[in-house]
C-alpha cells in the first residue's frame, strides 16, 4: 500500500493543544480510528517535535487523495503538506533496474 507523510506546522496563537477540549478535539483528528476509517486511511505512526508546533504522521492509503483528505483539517490551522514516499529498498531496486537515476 502507498505511503504518505504529512507534515503539519503551526503556530503558539493558531495551536489546538490550549485547553483539555480542544485538545480532545486534535486528539480524534489525529488519532481517531472512526476518522482514519473514514479517509480511508491508516496511522502508521504519528510524532510531535518536542518544544515546537510541529507534527509528522506516516499513514498507509490506497490513494493521495485519501491522505489528503485525512489532511484536511490541519490546513484551517496552520502549513501542512502530503509527501508521497517510498521505502529505500523500493528505491534502491528501482535505481538497480534502471528504471529511475538519482533521486528524483
Amino acid at each position: 500500500m502507498p505511503m504518505f507523510l504529512v507534515e503539519h506546522e503551526h503556530s503558539d496563537a493558531t495551536c489546538p493543544a490550549q485547553s483539555p477540549e480542544s485538545a480532545k478535539m486534535m486528539e480524534s483528528l489525529v488519532l481517531g480510528t472512526e476518522r482514519q476509517r473514514e479517509c480511508g486511511v491508516k496511522l502508521v505512526e504519528d510524532c510531535k517535535v518536542r518544544g515546537e508546533h510541529r507534527l509528522l504522521i506516516l499513514l498507509d492509503a490506497p490513494e493521495r487523495s485519501n491522505a489528503e483528505k485525512y489532511a484536511a483539517p490541519f490546513k484551517q490551522v496552520g502549513k501542512t503538506e502530503v509527501r508521497d514516499l517510498t521505502t529505500c529498498s523500493e528505491f534502491l531496486q528501482n535505481v538497480l533496474s534502471g528504471e529511475v537515476k538519482g533521486c528524483r
